[in-house]
């Protein structure tokens, strides 16, 4: 059977699979050819297929790609050693016993390949249902099978999620729903979405537009969060596949960050942090993360998020650093139609409606300018606002946290930010205590980072050298964990054997250690003067025996107390 012929049918099928779960995808026929994909897919690994990988699961039936790029049937792919897939699970299809292609699931990310590979066993499950329904598609195609048998199958997917799913036709009349949509809407009318979706919901469906998260109440009782994407038949919208969200409810499980992304630390002030937070992660208020760059203050307060009972909601971040004054507030409030010249014609949320039910991170909080801290310092207090150019009130349910590296006292007494505002975000405090002051730590960072680029490079360096373990701790880390990270990535690329040598470091961190060791021997010789200038005496008589005792002339002395700011009793 020719797939190609059925490569709208087929898109579908692929856009109903990264609706219901977030996975890119791709069908090949029995040639090795690519039919249709994910436009993800396309992106990262085009329309070149290694035709011996998809012979190996023609044969095979099954095969899951735990090392993309390094596997034995990698030899001879243009992306051999170096490919952007993290993870691919393969399953063949079949039509009457024979084998007429490949579906394929793919990771392209860390977070994406640590989601699949916690439940492999279900996305295993997934796609062999899928498989099954492309087969079943393409048997009613042939006339095979009836319509009926088709309709059930994939009623029998949308039931593998505990949310409401709805596929309507372009006009938004619906054409098949799950049990507990059905559920969800007892007592509506069940025939267009028009009958139960607000109007203001139903124009930005029907527009054709994603629409993600989106809250509407209905029967003026539940709210459910609601997301939509287009279906599209040969490149034009033939319908919509909709997702209706309960408050609280989610298919995945309960959503953590990557291992990869663990704080690390057992020392002191690590252990007090990790206390700290385990006491806080479940309150509503806000918290300010203080601490140098490079410290950690995001990933802390990605790490309050997961572990609380927001975690299968956003995770917004926005940096005050990096947006022009003249666009924050459409950024964080939103916009309606026509608010201002380039505005999209749908509108747009802004940050703080992507974060509700969520948290809200404020990184760099310190550089908001000045007019948009009041209008956030009532959004605290209210927990509403109306986006630009609109009238309609928005009420928000987000945490939120925020973080800088600057010293807010003095923001404050320069009236550069608002003390009132300061108030109100800084309700629970957490400072970051930089690097060189945990150095306890820095044994068990050394080996996460080992192990995350052995992983990412497809390396094998198994230790640092006592000498660069040496000068590890002898040097101040200006740029902290961050830092640290970025010079154990160097290390690992640049290493020739298991082991990390001096040789191995960049060379700005040797210049810049034996720069931070000169202070240390300036401070040796001005703690040697002092103490001198104590025994001889800090008059004329007693400068001349210490210049003598020294073997410097009076004159360099005199310099030298200058430098070290030593000035006479």
């Amino acid at each position: 059977m020719d797939l190609q012929s059925h490569s709208a049918e087929l898109s579908q099928v692929l856009q109903l699979i990264q609706h219901l779960f977030g996975i890119e995808s791709a069908v090949f026929d029995n040639s090795a050819a690519l039919v249709v994909s994910s436009s993800k897919y396309l992106e990262k690994k085009g329309t070149i297929v290694h035709k011996p990988s998809i012979l190996e699961v023609l044969e095979q039936d099954e095969v899951t790609v735990l090392n993309p790029g390094n596997m034995p049937s990698c030899i001879g792919c243009r992306f051999n050693g170096n490919c952007p897939a993290t993870l691919e699970i393969l399953k063949r299809i079949t039509l009457t016993s024979y084998p007429v292609g490949v579906l394929s699931f793919s990771a392209f990310s860390q977070q994406d390949h640590d989601k699949m590979t916690r439940d492999l066993e279900f996305y295993k499950g997934i796609i062999s249902d899928f498989a099954t329904l492309i087969s079943t598609l393409l048997r009613s195609a042939s006339g095979t099978v009836d319509r009926d048998a088709l309709d059930n199958h994939l009623a029998a997917l949308t039931e593998l999620v505990p949310d409401g799913l709805l596929l309507t036709d372009q006009d938004g009349n619906i054409i098949s729903m799950n049990n507990v949509a059905l559920g969800m809407l007892t007592g509506s009318c069940l025939k267009s979405i028009r009958d139960f979706f607000p109007t203001s919901l139903v124009d930005s469906i029907l527009e054709g537009d994603r629409v993600e998260t989106h809250s509407a109440t209905i029967d003026q009782q539940t709210t459910f969060f609601i997301i939509s994407v287009p279906v599209r038949t040969r490149g034009q919208i033939s319908g919509f596949a909709i997702r209706m969200i309960q408050a609280g409810t989610s298919f995945q499980p309960k959503a953590r960050l990557p291992e990869t992304e663990a704080m690390r630390g057992s020392g002191a002030h690590m252990t007090s942090i990790k206390r700290r937070m385990s006491k806080i992660v479940n309150s509503p208020s806000s918290v300010f993360i203080s601490g140098e760059t490079g410290t950690g203050k995001g990933l802390l307060a990605k790490t309050i998020h997961y572990e609380s009972d927001r975690r299968d909601k956003p995770f917004v971040i926005i940096s005050c650093a990096n947006i022009p004054e003249s666009l924050f507030e459409s950024e964080l409030f939103g916009y309606e139609a026509g608010a201002f010249t380039g505005a999209l014609r749908s509108g747009k949320r802004g940050k703080l409606e992507m974060a509700e039910g969520g948290t809200l991170f404020l990184d760099e909080i310190s550089e908001m300018p000045m007019n948009m801290q009041a209008k956030l310092l009532n959004v605290l207090q209210d927990h509403r606002f109306e986006r630009v150019g609109g009238t309609r009130t928005v009420q928000i349910n987000a945490r939120i946290i925020s973080a800088s590296n600057a010293d807010m006292a003095q923001r404050i007494a320069e009236n550069r930010f608002r003390a009132d505002l300061f108030y109100r975000l800084n309700v629970i405090n957490i400072e970051m205590l930089p690097l060189r002051e945990r150095m306890e730590d820095l044994p068990e960072l050394l080996g996460a980072f080992l192990n995350k680029f052995n992983r990412q490079l497809n390396a094998h360096v198994a230790s640092f050298s006592q000498e660069v373990l040496d000068l590890f701790s002898q040097y101040s880390w200006p740029g902290n964990i961050r830092q640290l990270e970025n010079i154990v990535e160097y290390c690992v690329n640049m290493a020739e054997g298991a082991v990390v040598q001096p040789e191995d470091l960049p060379a700005y961190f040797i210049r810049e250690l034996s720069e931070q060791q000169a202070p240390t021997l300036k401070g040796v010789e001005s703690a040697a003067i002092r103490e001198m200038l104590n025994h001889y005496g800090w008059d004329v008589k007693g400068k001349t025996r210490t210049a003598e005792a020294l073997g410097i002339s009076l004159r360099t002395l005199y310099r030298k107390m200058d430098q070290a700011h030593l000035s006479d009793k």
